[in-house]
């Protein structure tokens, strides 16, 4: 059983993140470090199916989340900072309560000749779209360290780099994606490992107006792959995507046609800095990638051009947060983060150009299974236009742990 433990915590990390380690003892990560924080929090709760060499772990928490937020966002979604949505009219307050939050695991390890056959659910109640309903964010098979397949998160992010916010979405500028996917890993050297993935690729923008409607749907699954380097004082990732895109504008004269190609590029990492504090950054920068920002404030990043054809133009995001252990039950995490959508080509003066996030917690471990926690945040967004709007919010959540 011992021996199963130490596995699970290997083939659960993607990476093995140092910095995810010491949240992990506040049991609110998230990503790679909320796994590992799930195989420390439930080692009691270990069971083996009756006849079979089959351990599993079941746990997960209920969380509650009162919200005050100076300006209503536009939109269905409400429950989580979305800055895309800030409004640009007046706006009234808004205070909630939210449970949809509250999220349930699932872990499996079973020998087989092959090696080691893991399964992974999570399942929370957050569609970000303002419903309350059972919600699956990760449904995967693992064999042993090498292969990987389906619903997880995007080899093009890091999911050891994730910011622990106590807002659902988090940081408008990084990277976050879960999807189906089939990936292979090839460890090398120490510390080093290549992974490289098929991925889902959705249809990413449709809009109609009174002369011209467009529409962008993908061609080909999205290919995706990152060189990333672990060693004692953190890790380091550089991450390459690509996508083809299939966009057609229709108007007066008739349909146009053209195929695109979008690429994005991603340098992140989680390093430690004082005692037992880090450091979480990233930079990303691509076209035609504009869904796996964690804001949606452009879904491809498309402007029309000067001969009125559909292209696709750059969106760049930036983020850094510090993760501050002040005390064995006590922990800050404050940063920002922005997304930025580029000049070339033209673009509605009522579209957004560029988003800002920026938040502050405080998170107390009342007891093993209960978490106290606040958090301030602000939204600023500016428009192509250069108008610009901003929003602040509070929140205080409290979770409680099973397993």
């Amino acid at each position: 059983m011992k021996r199963g433990l130490v596995a699970l915590a290997a083939s659960l990390l993607a990476a093995g993140a140092h910095a995810g380690e010491e949240a992990d003892d506040f049991a609110a990560a998230k990503g790679s470090a909320a796994e590992a924080q799930l195989r420390k929090q439930m080692k009691a709760a270990v069971r083996t199916i009756p006849g079979t060499d089959t351990e599993y772990l079941i746990g997960g928490y209920g969380q509650v989340d009162a919200i005050a937020t100076r300006r209503k966002q536009d939109g269905a979604e409400q429950n989580t900072f979305l800055v895309s949505t800030t409004p640009f009219t007046a706006a009234g307050g808004d205070a909630r309560l939210s449970a949809r939050q509250s999220q349930i695991n699932w872990v499996s390890r079973t020998p087989t000749s092959a090696g080691e056959l893991w399964t992974r659910l999570e399942a929370n109640l957050f569609p970000i779209d303002g419903e309350t309903r059972p919600t699956v964010n990760q449904f995967f098979v693992r064999l042993g360290d090498r292969v990987i397949a389906g619903k997880t998160y995007s080899t093009f992010m890091d999911d050891a780099a994730l910011p622990t916010t106590l807002d659902y979405n988090g940081p408008s500028g990084v990277t976050f994606m879960r999807q189906w996917l089939l990936r292979g890993s090839l460890p090398f050297g120490s510390g080093w490992a290549l992974e490289g993935s098929v991925e889902e690729s959705q249809a990413d923008f449709a809009a109609s107006g009174a002369i011209l409607s467009a529409r962008v749907d993908a061609s080909r699954p999205d290919l995706a792959a990152r060189l990333r380097y672990e060693g004692e004082g953190g890790h380091v990732q550089l991450a390459g995507l690509s996508r083809r895109l299939h966009a057609s504008v229709t108007g007066p004269a008739g349909t146009a046609e053209r195929r695109v190609d979008g690429t994005g590029v991603s340098f992140s990492g989680s390093v430690a800095a004082f005692g037992e504090d880090t450091v979480q950054f990233q930079a990303a920068t691509g076209t035609g990638i504009g869904r796996y920002f964690n804001d949606p404030l452009s879904a491809t990043g498309l402007a029309l051009g000067p001969d009125r054809r559909l292209e696709l133009v750059r969106t760049s995001g930036a983020t850094l947060y510090y993760q501050r252990k002040w005390a064995a039950d006590w922990m800050t995490v404050v940063g920002a983060s922005t997304l930025r959508v580029g000049n070339d080509g033209m673009r509605p003066r009522e579209t957004l150009r560029s988003v800002s996030y920026g938040s502050v917690n405080l998170v107390h471990r009342l007891t093993p299974r209960v978490l106290l926690g606040g958090e301030l945040l602000r939204g600023d967004a500016t428009r192509v236009d250069g108008v610009s709007a901003s929003n602040t919010r509070a929140q205080v959540s409290v979770r409680y742990l099973f397993f």
